[in-house]
C-alpha cells in the first residue's frame, strides 16, 4: 500500500496510551487486519468463479455457433438439391435413365 497522505487521528495526538489501552488498539488493529484478508480472499474466490464460468459460457457459446452453423449448411444443401430438382424439371431432364 502507498503511505499515508493525511494524518491519522493518533499521529495529532501526542498521547500515550495505558497498557490496557495498547493491548485493545492492538486488538482492534488485529480485526481489521483480519477482516481485511477476508476481504481479499473473498475477491479472489469471486474473480476466480468467474472467470470459470466465463470459460464455461464461451464453451457453451462455441458449441451453439457449431450447431448453428451445421443446420444452416444443412439446410442450405438441401435448398440446393430442391432448386436443383427445379431447374432439372423445368429443362425437362430426367433423372431416371431409360431401360432400351
Amino acid at each position: 500500500m502507498k503511505p499515508q497522505k493525511r494524518i491519522t487521528y493518533l499521529q495529532k495526538r501526542a498521547v500515550l496510551l495505558e497498557p490496557e489501552e495498547k493491548k485493545a488498539l492492538a486488538v482492534m488493529q488485529q480485526m481489521q487486519a483480519l477482516r481485511k484478508e477476508a476481504i481479499v480472499r473473498r475477491r479472489e474466490k469471486k474473480q476466480e468463479r468467474a472467470e470459470t464460468r466465463k470459460k464455461h459460457l464461451e464453451k457453451d457459446e462455441q458449441k451453439k455457433s457449431d450447431k448453428k452453423k451445421e443446420e444452416r449448411k444443412e439446410h442450405m444443401r438441401i435448398a440446393g438439391i430442391k432448386s436443383k430438382r427445379e431447374t432439372e424439371r423445368e429443362e425437362g431432364v430426367s433423372r431416371k435413365k431409360r431401360k432400351i
